[in-house]
């Protein structure tokens, strides 16, 4: 076997055509009631894309009038589409978004995510060296936190960190035995994403509430079906971590949520047992240790995991 195909990767000069005038990548920013965040967004973005193959797609989740007016600052923005859903849903928007972009690529930019400058090179350049097994290009994302918190961020463990979508490591390899990789900056082949039908609408995070991971389930789904993820430190956001976010109340939820998400992607009734029953055996272990915790435990965080899928799964959350 030759060694690309082994480790999944081949040299730019391989990558597929694309047609004439065809962007190699639809960069999709889904936005709801942020619009100063992406306005800085857009503009540390669109004078990346002078004279490359990419495009830009931004979806107003129904913002309300007070945001959706300053949006309408996006319209005739050169290399920019500006598209305005009157329905919630994150997962709906990129969805929109996907539907109407022409890339090989679907990035996935979060609308309080800055790329710094050589974003779209880079982007282009590792997107490039995939081959067609290769259907998910993680970003690395720095988080960038607030003045004030009541947890500070060296007190965060790598649970609470993941839950903060701070994907921070270095290298440029082969991660889909351990995928890694969050919404705020991510790529993902477009026929890949159209075979499975776009993003489920029910696992993206509508409005205030926390429970998310479209993203996560597309990757777990096109593992499972044998495609391969890489990550690349090269192409690289500030992630905004709002205050609001850095309290224990609000990683509580957050895990909570994320059990219930995991739950949605458990297909089978087996599967939901066999995981129900081995979180039923770890749950009154874990409610015991959370005393003991420690941002190197992190038990508090995985005892919430549990109760928010076991919640789901015996009908009690709300």
């Amino acid at each position: 076997m030759d060694i690309k195909d082994a480790i999944g990767m081949k040299d730019a000069k391989d990558a597929p055509k694309t047609s004439a005038g065809a962007p190699v990548i639809s960069i999709v920013i889904a936005t709801h009631n942020r619009s100063i965040d992406v306005l800085e967004n857009v503009d540390a973005l669109l004078p990346q894309c002078v004279d490359q193959p990419v495009e830009v797609i931004v979806i107003d989740s129904a913002s309300a009038p007070a945001h959706a007016e300053v949006l309408k600052n996006l319209k005739g923005r050169e290399r920019l589409t500006f598209i305005r859903l009157d329905e919630l849903g994150v997962a709906r928007a990129r969805n929109a978004g996907f539907e109407a972009g022409r890339g090989e690529w679907i990035a996935l930019l979060d609308d309080d995510a800055v790329p710094r400058p050589g974003w779209v090179e880079a982007a282009i350049a590792h997107a490039a060296r995939c081959d067609g097994q290769t259907a998910i290009l993680a970003g690395r994302v720095i988080p960038r936190w607030p003045d004030n918190f009541e947890i500070p961020p060296s007190q965060l463990g790598p649970r609470a960190r993941l839950l903060l979508s701070v994907v921070d490591e270095n290298g440029f390899r082969d991660t889909t035995d351990h995928p890694i990789g969050v919404g705020a900056n991510m790529l993902f082949r477009r026929s890949a994403l159209k075979a499975r039908g776009g993003f489920d609408v029910m696992s993206g995070r509508v409005g205030s509430n926390l429970a998310s991971g479209e993203e996560a389930q597309m990757m777990t789904d096109l593992i499972r079906a044998g495609y391969r993820c890489w990550y690349s430190d090269a192409f690289v956001v500030d992630h905004k971590v709002h205050a609001g976010r850095l309290t224990r109340a609000w990683l509580t939820e957050r895990a909570r949520k994320e059990g219930e998400v995991e739950l949605r992607g458990l297909k089978t009734p087996g599967q939901k047992i066999a995981r129900a029953i081995k979180m039923l055996m770890a749950t009154p272990v874990l409610s015991v240790f959370q005393v003991l915790d420690g941002p190197e435990r992190e038990y508090y965080l995985r005892l919430n995991h549990n109760l928010g899928l076991l919640r789901k799964l015996f009908g009690l959350a709300s």
